[in-house]
């Protein structure tokens, strides 16, 4: 949905039809766009992530020692990083 929205078609839908029900698809979908709106927000506010790569919930110095200068996504920073 955030990278690739053209990906996010009628078929794709449907496929989804196999595992969810109508309203369980709009409740997965709006919580999904909430998430990357909200984190894209963040992002600009400068926030790190919560979370280590291992699941550890940090406060903001802890993540940025972990995350770096600028706050990325877990699987673009330190995960990137740790290679």
């Amino acid at each position: 949905m955030d990278t690739n929205p053209d990906k996010v078609d009628e078929e794709f839908y449907l496929s989804l039809k196999d595992y969810y029900s109508t309203e369980e698809i709009i409740e997965l979908s709006a919580f999904i766009g909430f998430n990357i709106g909200f984190h894209t927000w963040f992002g600009t506010l400068g926030f790190y992530p919560m979370f280590t790569p291992d699941g550890r919930l940090v406060d903001q110095e802890e993540s940025a020692r972990i995350y770096g200068e600028k706050p990325i996504s877990h699987t673009k920073g330190a995960v990137e990083r740790s290679k």
